[in-house]
């Protein structure tokens, strides 16, 4: 039966066969008859490009963890639902097309399979790749209203997570830089067993550049010394995973956009310029956010600001 109905026999061992390979069926419910009325299922699927995933909640898509038929048999995956009202806060946002990904699963007892029906039809290719093009908008007006926007003038959003810093501070939940060097000694550097020693005029030299930087810079480098390794961990897998769909990654510099958000403290937006595409001849230029950070030079400390800063600090 299944060799003329192209279904496909999943790799968990729960004895039900599927019709996509990408459709994961772990654990099943059955009656005193043995025959089964519920199985949890899980759609193993990847997205391209990679940051479409972040309009999607992955657990109650049932992409990240499994989810009872009962409860859930058809899933829409909506990667516009906060495309306005991201685009009239930011002043940016990118809208997805399709729209709209719907999942549909259904099991027959008769002939032991579980089925899964994706509309708009071949949106999710047989590796499990959910391919989607994209156009990035600008808001102008608001872009101006940010630029132009107050220092220390908050919205309410803001106002919040301003209290949260507040209390981070006092609990002492900043998270230190890398440690620096002192000022008058020149300590010794072991590196794969072999002590080599610094030079001592160099680091004067190295610290009378640094004195002379701006705050704003200070706060830069604050952010570079604590989180630059994370940041570059998180560009490195997301390149991974392009190449592992067979697609482009073309990633610039990042870029580091300081606004004072307190007395000594500043708000460090994090982002990077990429060309990406299925092929060289077909790239498409887009912004990748790396995350909001909140600096306080004072007490040389960093905190995440965003989600995508506490994402890229909990994971990498």
């Amino acid at each position: 039966m299944c060799a003329l109905s192209g279904c496909y026999t999943p790799l968990n061992n729960s004895g039900i066969t599927t019709n996509k390979p990408w459709l994961d069926v772990s654990t099943v419910r059955t009656d005193f008859d043995g025959k089964q009325y519920d199985s949890c299922v899980q759609f193993n699927i990847r997205f391209w490009p990679q940051e479409a995933a972040e309009r999607i909640n992955l657990s109650k898509s049932c992409i990240s963890a499994c989810c009872w038929r009962s409860e859930q048999n058809e899933i829409v995956l909506d990667f516009n639902k906060n495309f306005e009202k991201e685009l009239a806060t930011k002043g940016y946002a990118r809208k997805y097309t399709p729209e709209k990904v719907t999942l549909k699963v259904t099991h027959s007892n008769f002939v032991n399979l579980t089925k899964v029906k994706v509309s708009p039809q071949g949106a999710i290719n047989n590796k499990g790749v959910l391919k989607l093009t994209y156009e990035d908008f600008d808001n102008p007006v608001r872009l101006a209203q940010l630029k132009q926007k107050p220092q220390n003038t908050f919205t309410p959003e803001e106002e919040a997570l301003e209290q949260a810093f507040s209390a981070a501070r006092k609990t002492k939940r900043f998270h230190p830089p890398a440690t620096t060097l002192s000022v008058k000694s020149a300590p010794a550097v072991v590196h794969d067993n072999i002590t080599v020693a610094t030079e001592p005029a160099k680091e004067k030299e190295e610290i009378k550049e640094t004195t002379d930087l701006s705050e704003a810079e200070k706060a830069k480098n604050i952010l570079q010394q604590y989180a630059g390794m994370q940041i570059d961990a998180y560009f490195y897998q997301m390149n991974k995973t392009y190449r592992n769909q067979g697609a482009i990654f073309m990633l610039s510099d990042r870029l580091l956009q300081t606004s004072t958000y307190g007395d000594g403290i500043y708000l460090i937006t994090c982002h990077a310029k990429a060309r990406t595409g299925v092929d060289s001849t077909h790239l498409n230029s887009s912004d990748f956010p790396c995350g909001k950070w909140l600096v306080d030079i004072s007490k040389e400390r960093v905190i995440p600001y965003d989600k995508k800063a506490h994402t890229i600090e909990e994971s990498y």
